[in-house]
């Protein structure tokens, strides 16, 4: 029987174990956890007059920009934010998804 039976199998064992199989063991479970998959980053989000300063835009072609689906801005705590990511996009020129309404 080898670990993995152990394991899987539930029982409560006591073990006895070789460094060097333990050295093994852990080897083996340390690769298996590196191909684990990471949670993506949280979105960042900005406050309107961080996106006016990064954007160097007046209020209302922010303003314009929200109601013809250029940007999308978000609710939080009463006031509206933005996320990160799409202000990047417009300020590299990558932005050409309009967000619906």
């Amino acid at each position: 029987m080898n670990y993995r039976d152990l394991l899987n199998s539930g029982a409560n064992v006591s073990v006895t174990l070789k460094l060097e199989d333990l050295r093994e063991i852990l080897r083996e479970m340390t690769g298996s956890l590196k191909s684990v998959p990471k949670d993506p980053p949280p979105e960042e989000f900005l406050s309107r007059k961080e996106v006016l300063s990064i954007l160097k835009i007046d209020s209302s072609t922010l303003w314009s920009w929200e109601k013809t689906g250029y940007i999308k801005s978000f609710p939080f705590g009463g006031r509206k934010r933005y996320k990160s990511v799409d202000v990047e996009a417009i300020r590299t020129g990558r932005k050409g998804v309009r967000h619906g309404k």
